[in-house]
């Protein structure tokens, strides 16, 4: 196996956000991904295979002070789609968040926080990427949730989200940190194969915020529960962005090569069961390599090079992140949003080309 380095009451203006004001959805379609393998040098180009540019650019990688990046994607600019980040490499327990996306020039650019386990700016490793696609194959929605206080259901803004069956998203704010969230691509599924998707999901801002996805409930309408919380796991709200696909990548753009959900019985961490997944080679299996760590593999699967995250799903009080990855297996630390250290979690992991 290969091994490389390791979520008040008023709507946001347009103008209280880091992103441009809302804008028809791009006719162009691009996509893109990369691994960020030099958190502490001045700017580089990507060039370790795991980076992708769907017009045959450079990815360049900026970084202008302690935990500050940004993700040039040469020749990609287009306005709305959707940009995900998150923290890469056993062990590391830093918060990445997303502070704006949007076009320079003939760029799309990507800007990119980080933080450690404290909350205070640090450099990462960190995986990103950024897609405007239509769905190619199965089904695909996201959206950018942009306003953090509302509790009454809106519809996110149309600019930044798409939904492969036409219908539209709504989001809101239940309590502090904790947002529902309805997709009509989830409910599509609903009740047959609807944990067969693959969700991420990562708070916007340029504060130290991690989100993860609770779950759904088990109805229709579904409504998909999001937990946000700070550097100290105390609840707090947030903009974020969320996508989720079946039977197509996490870019929209080719058949899912690898997704799965994971659960346990709590207390039994050799419990461990797909209870979804989307491989065309059949059920991924999971080794259990100590509290909090995990092995999944694919098979059938064979990526060279390739891009993959993780992340928890239905335990509120835990993260998780991709550890490092290979040609059809992908390992993923999962720890406590309080104490840091590892922690058993049920969670999801994807791998693609």
């Amino acid at each position: 196996m290969r091994r490389i380095l390791a979520s008040a009451l008023a709507v946001c203006s347009a103008a209280a956000v880091l992103l441009h004001g809302p804008t028809a959805q791009a006719a162009a379609q691009v996509d893109g991904y990369v691994w960020a393998y030099q958190p502490s040098v001045a700017s580089y180009t990507a060039a370790s295979g795991y980076e992708r540019n769907s017009t045959g650019g450079a990815v360049v990688i900026t970084r202008s002070s302690t935990g500050v990046y940004s993700v040039r994607f040469a020749g990609m600019a287009v306005s709305g789609g959707v940009a995900h980040v998150r923290p890469y490499g056993s062990g590391n327990t830093a918060i990445c968040t997303i502070a704006s996306w949007l076009p320079v020039g003939v760029d799309e650019v990507v800007s990119v926080r980080c933080f450690s386990a404290a909350g205070v700016a640090a450099d990462s490793y960190f995986v990103a990427h950024f897609t405007n696609r239509t769905a190619a194959y199965g089904t695909f929605s996201y959206l950018w949730a942009h306003d953090p206080y509302s509790a009454t259901p809106y519809t996110p803004s149309t600019a930044y989200s798409y939904d492969s069956t036409g219908g539209s998203p709504l989001a809101w704010r239940q309590s502090q940190g904790v947002y529902m969230v309805q997709m009509p691509t989830v409910d599509a599924h609903y009740p047959v194969d609807n944990n067969d998707g693959h969700y991420q999901i990562t708070a916007y801002g340029t504060t130290a915020v991690r989100c993860e996805v609770h779950g759904e409930n088990d109805e229709t309408p579904t409504p998909i529960g999001i937990f946000c919380v700070d550097a100290f796991g105390n609840p707090a709200d947030t903009r974020f962005s969320l996508s989720y696909s079946r039977g197509v990548n996490v870019l929209g753009t080719t058949t899912a090569r690898g997704n799965a959900y994971f659960r346990h019985s709590w207390g039994d961490p050799a419990s461990y069961w797909a209870e979804g997944f989307w491989n065309t080679g059949g059920t991924p299996t999971i080794a259990y390599l100590g509290v909090g760590r995990y092995r999944v593999t694919f098979p059938g699967l064979s990526i060279p090079y390739g891009y993959a995250q993780s992340g928890s799903r239905g335990d509120p009080s835990t993260y998780c992140a991709t550890a490092y990855w290979g040609s059809n297996a992908v390992t993923v630390n999962c720890y406590n949003n309080v104490t840091d250290a590892y922690a058993d979690s049920d969670f999801t992991v994807t791998i693609t080309s």
